[in-house]
């Protein structure tokens, strides 16, 4: 099962801290991550390759 890392993004568009997420797909990854969403933006990537940026609601 692949390591994704979800990044929490700040408000001056950097990255704060990570969460490490086990998905099967990108999707799964992606799924995952909608529940760290809160207050901040964030980046779901897998390695070098970014997957999606879930944005936070305002």
């Amino acid at each position: 099962m692949p390591m994704y890392r979800a990044y929490f993004i700040d408000k001056d568009d950097r990255v704060e801290s990570f969460k490490p997420v086990e998905a099967d797909s990108d999707e799964e990854a992606l799924a995952a991550a909608t529940q760290l969403v809160d207050g901040h933006d964030v980046e779901v990537w897998l390695l070098d390759r970014m997957v999606g940026r879930l944005t936070k609601q305002v």
